[in-house]
């Protein structure tokens, strides 16, 4: 990535969330929930600074999405001991962040047989 790349990439991340979106303002539409995992994913590196593995769900509940993400909490060595997490991420259907919270934690190697 050459600066022009970097500089493009710094002012796209410091615009409104819809901006990003190519929404308008209020006449914006609905978030795909493609759209909402992406907001959610970049919301959540911002928030928390943690490595994000996955989203590894989302639903669409009441006009807002939840996006369930997964990410490493401890890195450890080998990797098959990080400390892992899951975090659900709301977004209102316009993409605007409700709240975030984390689930579950667990160690990457482990089943969750019972």
């Amino acid at each position: 990535m050459n600066d022009a790349d970097t500089r493009t990439g710094e002012r796209a991340r410091r615009r409104p969330t819809s901006e990003r979106r190519g929404g308008t303002g209020g006449g914006q539409s609905r978030l795909t929930a493609v759209q909402a995992a992406r907001t959610a994913v970049e919301q959540l590196v911002e928030l928390t600074g943690r490595r994000l593995e996955s989203v590894v769900g989302i639903r669409s509940e009441d006009e807002k999405f939840v996006v369930v993400i997964e990410a490493v909490e401890d890195p450890r060595v080998p990797s098959t001991a990080d400390v892992m997490a899951e975090y659900e991420v709301e977004l209102d259907d316009h993409g605007e962040l409700l709240g975030y919270r984390r689930t579950s934690r667990y160690i990457r190697g482990s089943t969750d047989d019972g």
